[in-house]
């Protein structure tokens, strides 16, 4: 059976497909942001006065070799390592992109997230043991709220999750990661 992966650059401020990557500084700090035409020409506008009055200044390290971002010094492996660790963990991240920077500080102290108790149960119980072949199809077939109402019953039926925390899930993440079991 043939199979054809899509993938999709998306927009990190309105969700709308991206163009491209714009890197920035702002102090110390170095960011990248995906956007769309529109919203790359919208920052750009808005940082143009700045950006007119200011001087180009190009940071280097101690020995006067020009800085890396710390993101540039980590493997494609170290990468797909924190992203299992992120998801273990409760944390919400997506297969290719980067890593929020959050995710990456919590990755470095070993920091759960406040929410990976019931999450990650929840994940592993609708993706693991009698439902294992269940839960990632009926992820891809069924609308979001037939999802939400099926994991629900599950978990309240064979799960011993307290209801407070089944309430609390996130069923729309919980989709998404089963999704991506699939």
């Amino acid at each position: 059976m043939a199979r054809k992966q899509v993938v999709t650059f998306v927009d990190d401020l309105d969700g709308s497909e991206a163009e491209g990557t714009v890197q920035f500084t702002l102090d110390t700090n170095a960011y990248e942001i995906d956007l769309s035409q529109a919203n790359q020409a919208k920052l750009r506008e808005a940082l143009s006065p700045f950006l007119e009055a200011g001087r180009r200044k190009r940071e280097t390290t101690a020995k006067g070799k020009p800085s890396t971002s710390p993101r540039s010094t980590q493997s494609r492996q170290e990468l797909q390592h924190i992203r299992a660790w992120a998801k273990e963990n409760g944390y919400p991240v997506n297969e290719r992109g980067r890593i929020p920077n959050s995710v990456l500080e919590a990755y470095q102290s070993g920091t759960p997230s406040p929410t990976a108790g019931a999450q990650g149960k929840a994940l592993k119980l609708l993706s693991t043991g009698s439902m294992s072949s269940e839960g990632p199809a009926k992820a891809t077939m069924l609308s979001d709220s037939e999802f939400t109402r099926w994991a629900q019953r599950v978990l309240e039926e064979e799960s011993e999750l307290p209801q407070d925390d089944i309430k609390g899930l996130d069923f729309t993440r919980l989709r998404s990661d089963l999704k991506a079991k699939a």
